[in-house]
């Protein structure tokens, strides 16, 4: 589905599934190089920048969250940049690129003011649009962490060993979608200074500044969940240690009480007290004597 926006100095061609349709219509209207319109139909795999001589090219990829499977996945965004036009190709609603397309296309005020200049303004707008609404996908990443530290200090640390491991997992997914782009933003600072001229730099720099945010959260978010893992791994060892202790201390302290009832229920003669109509008492104040001792001496230890 191709959809295009003709401002005062800037066309936005914007195209979701392309098609060969498109491929061809790309071809014919801005004469791009077969390699380029070749990287469009199927999707890539690395984030890159290429520059030539009358366009940027290049690839970058979006974290979205699927609710469902609570986990985050890449969706790929080709971007093709003339001085005056700007071409974004992807698989798939990209939600900020949407609401920046639909606020240039159904308000003539926004038309007027963000297609005004070139196309690099567009872009930097797209671009720093992209990394803002990340920082706001890793805000829901930090209250999860924050409901995790609260969960285990309250004592649900077997319902949060589950929890640790999916937004652990989201964290890594996270990463693995931001990090591989840094190389890529950062060259595209340079060829987009060099192709847009000097004035463009605190744009460019606006984005990586805006993407450096992201990725610093993303450390941080990854060491805390890490620190957190352990915590509570720690907390069930020590609530684990804590029943086989007083396991232990119980096996203890009814392993002799055994040994004695064992030994009286015998089937030989001449056994103490086997004569005897009180025996039976006897014993059992033995055994209870006995039990006495050992709970005593275990308290005092501290064992229990």
């Amino acid at each position: 589905m191709r959809k295009i926006i003709k401002g005062p100095k800037v066309t936005w061609v914007d195209i979701q599934d392309p098609t060969e349709k498109d491929i061809k219509y790309l071809k014919r209207e801005f004469n791009l190089h077969p390699l380029v319109l070749g990287e469009l139909i199927p999707p890539g795999r690395r984030p890159k920048v290429e520059s030539y001589k009358k366009y940027l090219f290049m690839i970058l990829y979006y974290p979205v969250y699927s609710k469902e499977r609570r986990e985050t996945r890449p969706r790929e965004l080709d971007i093709i940049v003339t001085k005056n036009v700007l071409i974004t190709s992807h698989y798939k609603s990209i939600i900020p690129l949407r609401a920046l397309f639909n606020k240039c296309n159904l308000y003539p005020e926004v038309e007027r003011k963000y297609l005004r200049w070139n196309a690099g303004y567009l872009l930097f707008l797209l671009l720093n649009g992209l990394w803002k609404n990340c920082l706001i996908k890793l805000d829901r990443v930090d209250t999860r962490i924050d409901t995790i530290e609260k969960e285990i200090f309250q004592g649900k640390e077997k319902e949060m060993v589950r929890e640790i491991l999916v937004v652990k997992t989201d964290i890594i997914n996270f990463w693995r979608i931001v990090e591989p782009q840094r190389e890529t933003l950062e060259s595209l600072s340079k060829e987009g200074v060099a192709f847009f001229g000097e004035s463009f730099s605190p744009y460019f720099s606006d984005i990586m500044g805006t993407y450096s945010q992201a990725r610093d959260s993303l450390i941080t978010y990854k060491e805390t969940i890490l620190a957190l893992e352990d915590t509570n791994q720690s907390l069930l060892s020590t609530k684990t240690n804590e029943i086989i202790r007083i396991l232990t201390v119980f096996s203890v302290v009814l392993l002799p009480l055994t040994l004695l009832a064992s030994i009286w229920g015998m089937n030989v003669s001449n056994l103490p007290f086997a004569g005897s109509p009180a025996g039976f008492w006897v014993i059992l104040v033995l055994m209870a004597g006995l039990m006495g001792f050992l709970i005593a001496y275990f308290r005092k230890k501290k064992w229990m």
